[in-house]
């Protein structure tokens, strides 16, 4: 049997929008065995994505080291060491690996590990970059407006058209803890808060965290919260709730710096809605069938990296103004206020409001992959994504 690749060394958020590249591949060619390469902290996830047989991990802090010990005192026994810090195949080398990022760290690998390599360079170490791989660098060097979804380009990359559907990943199969089994069950809504964020810049101010949980307990009885975020996330979860009033604090549930990442998944599926800023554990919650609400700010572009599937809603900082006007410049865009009362309305059934300086999209999928509207009725999809992909893969249309 043939046997592929998939090198994706990229953060959580990159690894989950990899799902429809690998997708699109297994349906191509159902024949192949697809392997994944990743960070070894993703692994668990990258072993819950469907049609992936085998997870080889990257200890990108010991691969980093290496290279800098043998930066400064070059000889063939340090690249001895560096090669052992490669994960091993099982049964040698992969007919093919497809490689979705430009690091020299994922070429190397996709040059190690296959006989051919499908990515970002025509050949393992041509400087010259395949028309997706341009595109991609393009887009995000230069803010350009576009349609097609980072997902639906990974496939590009990978030479594969979307499957036109959303892909979850598979449920853990252990039993959650006691502490965390009670999540999801008895009275509800239950809403899921995303606090933090890898990027400073998309960190979502407190105090609007803190006014969100009380609109919403207090148009929600049954209603409860869930906090979630990493180890250096707690102090902020807290500062959230040192602001809430005793009576909301029995409704609310702080999860952050209490889960791994294969019970972040298991608790963030038993949401039934969850909001956040464009962040890895936004990107988990879609995967996991949770109906996500996202608030896409700082550098965030709804249409390149919104929650991927049918389903989901984003409120996009920007307005009527288009959005690249707000690239000019380092900084990125900060909003002057945030569209707490409409995702609240939104939580409870009701029609939301517009917000100055924002506005709300809905995710769907067709044929070329993921889309947004402005409208929750259906609209006809953007014309750009089906230009694109016959500009640069006419081959494939």
């Amino acid at each position: 049997m043939a046997r592929a690749l998939v090198i994706q060394l990229a953060r959580l958020g990159d690894l989950l929008q990899t799902v429809p590249a690998i997708a699109a591949l297994a349906d191509e060619e159902p024949r192949v065995e697809l392997d994944l390469l990743c960070p070894s902290p993703l692994a668990p996830i990258g072993r819950l994505i469907p049609k992936i047989n085998r997870v080889l991990e990257w200890d990108g802090a010991q691969w980093q080291k290496q290279a800098r010990q043998a930066e400064e005192s070059f000889h063939l026994d340090r690249l001895k060491e560096a090669e052992r810090q490669l994960p091993s195949p099982a049964a040698g080398r992969y007919d093919r690996t497809y490689v979705l990022n430009q690091h020299p760290r994922a070429l190397l690998a996709g040059a190690l590990f296959g006989e051919t390599m499908i990515g970002p360079r025509f050949e393992s170490f041509d400087e010259h970059l395949t028309p997706w791989a341009a595109y991609i660098r393009r887009v995000a060097a230069t803010g350009i407006s576009q349609r097609v979804h980072l997902g639906d380009a990974f496939c590009g990359l990978c030479r594969v058209r979307p499957t036109g559907q959303a892909i979850a990943i598979r449920q853990p199969a252990e039993a959650l803890r006691a502490d965390l089994a009670e999540i999801g069950r008895g009275p509800g809504p239950w809403i899921g808060l995303i606090v933090g964020a890898g990027d400073p810049a998309r960190l979502v101010p407190m105090d609007v965290w803190q006014g969100l949980i009380a609109r919403y307990l207090a148009a929600s009885a049954r209603g409860r919260i869930v906090l979630f975020g990493d180890r250096n996330e707690t102090e902020r979860a807290q500062q959230i709730q040192d602001g809430l009033s005793p009576s909301m604090l029995g409704r609310v549930w702080d999860l952050t710096g209490r889960t791994s990442l294969k019970e972040l998944a298991s608790v963030l599926s038993r949401c039934n809605r969850v909001v956040g800023a464009d962040t890895g554990p936004l990107h988990l919650a879609a995967a996991v069938g949770s109906c996500v609400v996202g608030w896409y700010f700082a550098r965030a572009r709804v249409h390149e990296t919104g929650p991927y599937g049918t389903g989901h809603v984003v409120w996009q900082a920007g307005g009527q103004v288009p959005f690249p006007a707000f690239r000019v410049g380092p900084d990125p865009v900060t909003p002057m206020q945030w569209p707490v009362d409409a995702t609240v309305a939104y939580l409870t059934g009701e029609e939301p409001a517009g917000v100055e300086g924002w506005t709300m999209w809905h995710s769907r999928c067709d044929r070329w992959g993921a889309y947004f509207t402005e409208s929750s009725v259906d609209q006809l999809p953007p014309a750009e994504r089906e230009r694109t992909w016959q500009l640069l893969h006419p081959a494939h249309i």
